[in-house]
């Protein structure tokens, strides 16, 4: 698996931060060239030294791209930089996303709406459109990262999780799309885990520790939690050529947990 992903060059959106980071850096470990995606400069620097000392110095084997994914220029000078000084894309993985606990039937404005569903769907279906030229040539792969979310119900975040459940659909009907192309489409529904995004969800820390608390006492497999490496690790599988022949799935990594049932039981938000 690692060899297969030498000198291959990957696109991680959301990088500078939780799973994007991990992934970059397990991109970077396996002698990938990496473009790095964020829109906080100083965190995606941070990141930047962290995949350039993994490889031993190579500076020449990333590239950093600033910017909002919700605007089409940014979303256009990813694939055309990438381009640029690698040549190729590979494979992209669409990890930026976005959460909010305006996001309750009862809370929710068009605002707020339109600012997750912009980020998590629209932004990520036209980022892929601009890299499928790009994609077909190099017989490439795309990863998408969703939610477990999706397959089971959560009460105050409907906005996200129906723009997560969008991601899972676009993922299957990519797969038939794009297939012909010699193109692989696939997700990962990561459970919970308290990156910036997670605690993103609101200003109510009693709320956070208390979906965290719940989310570990209903997960099946003990132990440990799970991390942002081990979603990493599964972007790495379903990216190499380990996975050639997968294309459609969306996997859920989060020790059973959507075989346990919703998060409920929480305080006032």
């Amino acid at each position: 698996m690692a060899s297969s992903l030498k000198d291959k060059v990957a696109i991680v959106t959301g990088s500078s931060s939780g799973i994007g980071e991990a992934i970059a850096l397990a991109f970077a470990t396996r002698g990938a060239n990496v473009t790095l995606c964020g829109r906080d400069p100083e965190r995606l620097k941070s990141v930047l030294d962290t995949v350039v000392e993994v490889s031993g110095g190579h500076t020449d084997r990333f590239l950093t791209m600033k910017g909002d994914l919700t605007d089409s220029g940014v979303r256009k000078d990813i694939i055309e930089k990438t381009i640029e000084k690698f040549g190729r894309v590979d494979t992209l993985v669409a990890n930026a996303g976005q959460a909010g606990m305006q996001g309750s039937i009862h809370n929710a404005t068009e605002e707020s709406y339109d600012a997750v569903m912009n980020t998590n769907v629209k932004s990520v279906f036209f980022l892929i459109q601009q890299a499928i030229p790009h994609l077909e040539k190099s017989k490439g792969n795309i990863v998408v990262i969703s939610s477990n979310v999706t397959s089971m119900m959560m009460p105050f975040g409907a906005v996200y999780s129906i723009s997560k459940a969008a991601l899972d659909h676009l993922t299957r009907c990519l797969a038939v799309d794009l297939g012909q192309k010699g193109i692989r489409v696939n997700g990962v529904n990561p459970g919970y885990i308290p990156t910036r995004l997670s605690r993103a969800l609101g200003e109510n820390k009693a709320i956070i520790d208390k979906i965290g608390e719940l989310d570990a006492s209903k997960t099946p497999l003990k132990g440990r939690s799970l991390t942002v490496e081990d979603i990493a690790k599964a972007v790495v599988f379903l990216s190499s050529d380990d996975a050639g022949f997968i294309t459609g799935e969306n996997i859920k990594v989060d020790g059973g947990r959507t075989f346990s049932g919703a998060v409920d039981n929480l305080p006032n938000h």
